[in-house]
């Protein structure tokens, strides 16, 4: 089964609607193969799938396209075989919410918060260290695809276009990083040859050696013909 995961990591989300529909009719020994390219979401959510993926019989190969950041690195955690392009990234980093309330409920927001950071940690020892992995998580780090084969996160660099990230939850975070895209790429040398300058210039020169005079035959002094008819005579007496 082939699918992509993009967008936020919410149950409304198209592309995770399907992947649970699909999930219901695939075979349990089917190989899965999922693209990812978000910027997270809901933490649970991103167990969820998860979970899901660990528990499948089939090899699972997960490719991120883009980012893969809080909520969508959970999920990646979810693979077999994890690969990135060369120019993409993933972001981890503690749990955040929206808290309203006393003192005593912004404190047992905050106590929540840290058990729900406990959790989603989990999905990450089976490749990091749990000291590493905190550390990582406490200051919020975005790890290029180098960075997180060196330190075991995935498992293999592949090349290819880096995408567009969509989101409407991170929509700040989100421009961020494709305003960074179209930097990079616009400071990419253009690797298509210009095809019609190449061929004005070749007309340029056709056009210079057409106008150009002939040159005129060099006189052979009459010793040098004597010299070269006695050659050849003597050739040809051979």
């Amino acid at each position: 089964m082939k699918h992509k995961i993009k967008g936020d990591i919410i149950s409304w989300n198209s592309s995770i609607w399907d992947f649970n529909y699909r999930m219901k009719s695939i075979k349990e020994d089917e190989d899965i193969d999922i693209s990812i390219n978000s910027y997270g979401g809901d933490a649970f959510l991103g167990i969820d799938i998860c979970n899901t993926l660990r528990d499948h019989k089939g090899h699972v190969t997960i490719t991120i396209t883009g980012i893969a950041a809080s909520a969508a690195s959970v999920i990646c955690m979810g693979a077999d075989k994890l690969r990135a392009h060369a120019n993409t990234m993933i972001m981890v980093h503690n749990a955040l919410t929206l808290a309203y309330g006393n003192a005593k409920a912004l404190r047992k927001a905050a106590d929540d918060l840290e058990k729900v950071s406990q959790a989603a940690m989990q999905s990450y020892l089976k490749r990091v260290d749990a000291d590493k992995m905190k550390k990582l998580m406490d200051e919020e780090t975005y790890l290029t695809a180098q960075e997180a084969l060196e330190i075991g996160l995935i498992d293999e660099i592949i090349d290819a276009e880096v995408e567009e990230v969509e989101s409407e939850i991170f929509e700040n975070k989100a421009k961020e990083f494709n305003n960074k895209i179209t930097m990079q790429q616009s400071n990419s040398p253009d690797p298509t040859p210009n095809y019609e300058e190449i061929f004005n210039e070749l007309k340029k020169e056709i056009e210079q050696l057409k106008n150009q005079k002939p040159k005129e035959p060099e006189q052979v002094p009459a010793q040098q013909k004597q010299n070269l008819s006695a050659l050849f005579l003597n050739l040809k007496g051979e």
